[in-house]
Protein backbone atom coordinates (compact mmCIF):
# COMPACT_ATOMS: atom_id res chain seq x y z
CA UNK A 1 0.00 0.00 0.00
CA UNK A 2 1.79 3.27 -1.33
CA UNK A 3 1.86 5.79 1.40
CA UNK A 4 1.44 9.78 0.40
CA UNK A 5 2.30 12.77 2.72
CA UNK A 6 2.07 15.92 1.80
CA UNK A 7 5.43 17.81 2.83
CA UNK A 8 6.57 21.71 2.82
CA UNK A 9 10.36 22.75 2.77
CA UNK A 10 10.02 25.28 5.34
CA UNK A 11 12.59 27.42 4.54
CA UNK A 12 11.39 27.69 0.93
CA UNK A 13 7.79 27.50 1.67
CA UNK A 14 7.60 24.83 -1.43
CA UNK A 15 5.26 21.82 -1.49
CA UNK A 16 5.36 18.30 -2.47
CA UNK A 17 4.51 14.98 -2.11
CA UNK A 18 6.59 12.50 -0.34
CA UNK A 19 5.70 8.59 -1.38
CA UNK A 20 6.53 5.66 -0.11
CA UNK A 21 6.15 1.78 -0.19
CA UNK A 22 4.68 0.93 3.23
CA UNK A 23 3.35 1.99 5.97
CA UNK A 24 6.68 1.07 7.66
CA UNK A 25 8.81 3.04 5.08
CA UNK A 26 7.31 5.84 6.01
CA UNK A 27 7.85 6.13 9.38
CA UNK A 28 10.91 5.01 9.36
CA UNK A 29 11.25 8.53 7.30
CA UNK A 30 9.20 10.25 9.75
CA UNK A 31 11.43 9.48 12.58
CA UNK A 32 14.66 10.66 10.56
CA UNK A 33 12.64 13.75 8.81
CA UNK A 34 15.30 15.58 7.17
CA UNK A 35 15.62 19.21 8.76
CA UNK A 36 13.60 21.91 7.48
CA UNK A 37 10.88 19.93 6.33
CA UNK A 38 7.51 19.68 7.71
CA UNK A 39 4.78 17.07 6.91
CA UNK A 40 1.36 19.13 6.70
CA UNK A 41 -0.49 15.75 6.52
CA UNK A 42 -0.88 12.57 5.09
CA UNK A 43 -2.85 12.29 1.07
CA UNK A 44 -6.08 10.15 1.13
CA UNK A 45 -7.55 8.80 3.92
CA UNK A 46 -5.72 6.31 5.58
CA UNK A 47 -7.92 6.10 8.96
CA UNK A 48 -7.69 7.04 12.05
CA UNK A 49 -5.35 4.47 13.12
CA UNK A 50 -2.62 4.57 10.55
CA UNK A 51 -2.58 8.13 10.91
CA UNK A 52 -2.19 8.33 14.53
CA UNK A 53 0.41 6.07 14.00
CA UNK A 54 2.31 8.31 11.15
CA UNK A 55 2.27 11.49 13.41
CA UNK A 56 3.35 9.22 17.06
CA UNK A 57 6.15 8.32 14.84
CA UNK A 58 6.94 12.00 12.86
CA UNK A 59 10.39 13.79 14.71
CA UNK A 60 9.16 17.18 16.41
CA UNK A 61 10.48 20.15 15.13
CA UNK A 62 13.61 21.23 16.82
CA UNK A 63 14.34 24.66 18.32
CA UNK A 64 15.91 26.61 14.77
CA UNK A 65 12.87 24.72 12.21
CA UNK A 66 10.39 26.10 14.93
CA UNK A 67 12.33 29.68 15.25
CA UNK A 68 11.95 29.92 11.49
CA UNK A 69 8.29 28.91 11.13
CA UNK A 70 7.41 31.80 14.10
CA UNK A 71 9.57 33.82 11.81
CA UNK A 72 7.53 33.64 8.98
CA UNK A 73 4.03 33.18 10.42
CA UNK A 74 5.50 36.85 11.80
CA UNK A 75 6.31 37.57 8.45
CA UNK A 76 3.02 36.90 6.69
CA UNK A 77 0.91 38.34 9.78
CA UNK A 78 3.06 41.55 9.05
CA UNK A 79 2.35 41.28 5.50
CA UNK A 80 -1.34 40.81 6.03
CA UNK A 81 -1.64 43.69 8.23
CA UNK A 82 0.22 46.07 5.81
CA UNK A 83 -2.24 44.72 2.89
CA UNK A 84 -4.81 45.52 5.14
CA UNK A 85 -4.17 48.74 5.92
CA UNK A 86 -3.37 49.80 1.96
CA UNK A 87 -7.00 48.65 1.34
CA UNK A 88 -8.37 51.19 4.23
CA UNK A 89 -6.42 53.69 3.29
CA UNK A 90 -7.23 53.42 -0.36
CA UNK A 91 -10.84 53.16 0.76
CA UNK A 92 -10.74 56.06 2.79
CA UNK A 93 -9.22 57.86 0.08
CA UNK A 94 -11.38 56.78 -2.32
CA UNK A 95 -14.52 58.06 0.17
CA UNK A 96 -12.93 61.64 0.94
CA UNK A 97 -12.77 62.25 -3.20
CA UNK A 98 -16.45 61.03 -3.37
CA UNK A 99 -17.48 63.13 -0.71
CA UNK A 100 -15.60 65.76 -2.24
CA UNK A 101 -17.11 65.32 -5.47
CA UNK A 102 -20.73 65.29 -4.04
CA UNK A 103 -20.44 68.92 -2.36
CA UNK A 104 -20.14 70.05 -5.82
CA UNK A 105 -22.75 67.90 -7.40
CA UNK A 106 -26.22 69.22 -8.32
CA UNK A 107 -28.56 68.86 -5.00
CA UNK A 108 -31.27 68.13 -7.25
CA UNK A 109 -29.94 64.70 -8.27
CA UNK A 110 -31.64 61.69 -7.43
CA UNK A 111 -30.72 60.62 -4.39
CA UNK A 112 -30.18 56.52 -3.13
CA UNK A 113 -32.76 55.80 -0.16
CA UNK A 114 -32.73 52.85 2.24
CA UNK A 115 -35.93 51.91 3.76
CA UNK A 116 -36.06 49.76 6.65
CA UNK A 117 -39.69 48.86 8.02
CA UNK A 118 -40.12 50.46 11.34
CA UNK A 119 -37.31 53.30 10.99
CA UNK A 120 -36.86 56.33 9.50
CA UNK A 121 -36.42 56.43 6.32
CA UNK A 122 -32.14 57.17 5.57
CA UNK A 123 -30.05 58.72 2.63
CA UNK A 124 -28.46 55.38 1.38
CA UNK A 125 -25.19 57.12 0.00
CA UNK A 126 -22.79 57.92 2.97
CA UNK A 127 -21.07 60.28 0.91
CA UNK A 128 -23.75 62.03 0.38
CA UNK A 129 -24.81 64.29 3.15
CA UNK A 130 -28.41 65.50 1.93
CA UNK A 131 -31.39 65.00 4.07
CA UNK A 132 -34.30 63.07 2.42
CA UNK A 133 -37.10 66.46 2.16
CA UNK A 134 -40.73 64.76 2.98
CA UNK A 135 -41.31 64.49 -0.27
CA UNK A 136 -39.70 61.94 -1.02
CA UNK A 137 -40.53 60.16 2.25
CA UNK A 138 -44.17 60.18 1.02
CA UNK A 139 -43.17 58.84 -2.17
CA UNK A 140 -41.25 56.08 -0.71
CA UNK A 141 -44.53 55.41 1.66
CA UNK A 142 -46.75 55.03 -1.31
CA UNK A 143 -43.82 52.80 -3.13
CA UNK A 144 -43.91 50.67 0.01
CA UNK A 145 -47.64 50.48 0.68
CA UNK A 146 -48.44 49.67 -3.43
CA UNK A 147 -45.91 46.82 -2.94
CA UNK A 148 -47.13 45.35 0.32
CA UNK A 149 -50.47 45.32 -1.70
CA UNK A 150 -48.57 43.00 -4.34
CA UNK A 151 -47.43 40.46 -1.45
CA UNK A 152 -50.18 40.86 1.03
CA UNK A 153 -51.70 37.86 -0.70
CA UNK A 154 -48.95 35.51 -0.08
CA UNK A 155 -48.95 36.47 3.67
CA UNK A 156 -45.79 38.82 3.18
CA UNK A 157 -44.80 41.93 3.59
CA UNK A 158 -42.14 44.49 2.30
CA UNK A 159 -39.31 44.33 4.64
CA UNK A 160 -36.65 46.82 3.45
CA UNK A 161 -35.96 48.46 0.16
CA UNK A 162 -33.63 50.37 -1.58
CA UNK A 163 -34.68 53.13 -3.96
CA UNK A 164 -33.69 55.92 -5.77
CA UNK A 165 -35.71 58.96 -5.56
CA UNK A 166 -36.10 62.58 -6.97
CA UNK A 167 -35.24 65.11 -3.80
CA UNK A 168 -36.48 68.47 -5.53
CA UNK A 169 -37.63 68.85 -9.15
CA UNK A 170 -39.03 66.04 -11.43
CA UNK A 171 -37.64 65.84 -15.30
CA UNK A 172 -40.95 66.36 -16.71
CA UNK A 173 -43.31 67.49 -13.87
CA UNK A 174 -45.33 64.19 -13.00
CA UNK A 175 -44.97 63.39 -9.22
CA UNK A 176 -45.59 59.76 -9.89
CA UNK A 177 -42.07 59.66 -11.38
CA UNK A 178 -40.51 60.53 -8.57
CA UNK A 179 -39.32 57.32 -7.29
CA UNK A 180 -37.59 56.10 -10.06
CA UNK A 181 -38.21 52.81 -11.76
CA UNK A 182 -35.88 49.58 -10.31
CA UNK A 183 -35.98 49.80 -7.10
CA UNK A 184 -35.43 46.57 -5.13
CA UNK A 185 -36.90 45.46 -1.99
CA UNK A 186 -37.07 42.08 0.51
CA UNK A 187 -40.31 40.65 2.05
CA UNK A 188 -40.61 38.47 5.25
CA UNK A 189 -43.28 36.35 5.95
CA UNK A 190 -46.09 36.62 8.27
CA UNK A 191 -48.43 39.80 9.71
CA UNK A 192 -47.91 43.04 8.65
CA UNK A 193 -46.35 45.09 11.31
CA UNK A 194 -48.23 47.92 13.03
CA UNK A 195 -45.11 50.04 11.57
CA UNK A 196 -44.35 51.57 8.20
Amino acid sequence: MTIELKIRRIKSGETLVAEFESLADAETWLRDRPAFVDVLGTVGNLGAEKDARLRVAMRALDAEESAEIASQDAAAMAAAKLAIKEEQAAATAATAARSEEMVNADPGRPMHVAWVRGQALSNGDESDSREVPEIAVKAVAAWVSERDTWVHPRDQYVATANLMVWPGAIPGGDEADRVQPGGQFTTLSGLVPELN
